[in-house]
């Protein structure tokens, strides 16, 4: 098969960049920049997945715009599930909690079930794709996964150690898709009920394994003290790059796509999230100059998509053209 652009939104409530997590009380007025950036998406025949946590599902706004969409066959719905505003409400709200894998095992898997059923009902289809909040993903909800009906995921960020602040530990994770092994999420098993399509973060040149390793080991003492990962990631030789109009600019995202599938690579995963639709609700977009920056990114990584002849379907579109178990 040619290779895919996935484009992935994680839809979700405003607030989230000031280290608090409320479990009632949150607003998603970022919808209404919906409309605009899925306008752009159609220009390019790009099918976007829109992973919607339980505050945008129980918008009515959010849940009408995203269920028609998803019915035109425009785009997608998938699961994102944020711990502290999903029910049941039965853990402490704090940073470690806002890990799913932190979590029971019995209450990982009733937020689950909860979100699941949330989603089937007022988007008139069963989600089959997913992203965990923070990509607090563990091999128990996995697993949950796979018993709920969803066929691919894509919570695995690779290159990325998240364990400082309680997360896990993508460090050493696949940065192509990959089915899941049953019992370790990290680890590919060719017959894994699971696809995982990992977050496209890579570098600028070079084998990215490699790449990694070197970043790794030169962030250790003695190297760490000469600086020299600051050194090497401004001249761009270990400079560690997120598929991402809110982390990275254009050229760099195209340079990021060409590496990727020069290394053989024919999924691409770009992601942001919705609340960058609408100035002043994330650091990545602030004000109007900003938002326009932002669809001027957008707008040259699909240009770029196109001279690459790459399709843009769904997360789940994207599965079954895999062949997803």
């Amino acid at each position: 098969m040619t290779g895919s652009l996935l484009v992935t939104i994680d839809t979700e409530e405003e607030g989230l960049w000031g280290g608090t997590y409320r479990s009632r009380g949150n607003t998603v007025e970022n919808l209404k920049g919906i409309p605009r950036f899925q306008e752009l998406c159609d220009e390019f025949s790009i099918r976007p997945t829109y992973f919607v946590d339980s505050p945008v599902v129980e918008d009515d706004y959010g849940a009408n715009l995203l269920a028609e969409l998803q019915r035109s066959g425009r785009a997608e719905v998938g699961g994102h599930l944020h711990p502290w505003c999903t029910p049941p409400f039965d853990e402490e709200l704090n940073r470690s909690n806002s890990y799913l894998c932190n979590l029971p095992e019995p209450l990982q898997l009733a937020k689950l079930r909860f979100l699941t059923e949330q989603i089937t009902t007022r988007m008139g289809r069963r989600p089959t794709s997913f992203r965990a909040g923070r990509y607090g993903l563990g091999t128990f909800a996995a697993s949950c996964l796979v018993d709920l009906g969803y066929v691919v995921d894509s919570s695995v960020i690779p290159f990325n150690d998240l364990s400082r602040d309680g997360g896990p530990d993508f460090s050493n994770a696949p940065w192509k898709p990959y089915r899941m092994s049953t019992d370790d999420i990290l680890r590919p098993d060719p017959q894994g009920p699971l696809l995982e399509l990992p977050v496209g973060v890579g570098f600028l040149s070079g084998d990215f394994v490699a790449a990694s390793r070197w970043r790794c080991r030169l962030s250790q003492p003695p190297w760490s003290w000469l600086r020299l990962v600051g050194i090497l990631d401004r001249i761009g030789l270990l400079r560690r790059v997120k598929l991402s109009p809110e982390q990275s600019d254009a050229p760099t995202m195209c340079k990021l796509m060409d590496a990727s599938v020069s290394q053989g690579n024919e999924c691409l995963m770009l992601m942001f999230h919705s609340s960058s639709l609408v100035p002043g609700n994330t650091p990545y977009v602030r004000d109007e100059r900003g938002l326009v920056e932002f669809y001027d990114r957008l707008r040259a990584v699909f240009s770029h998509c196109a001279k690459l002849k790459l399709h843009a379907p769904t997360v789940t579109g994207y599965a079954e053209s895999v062949g997803a178990n």
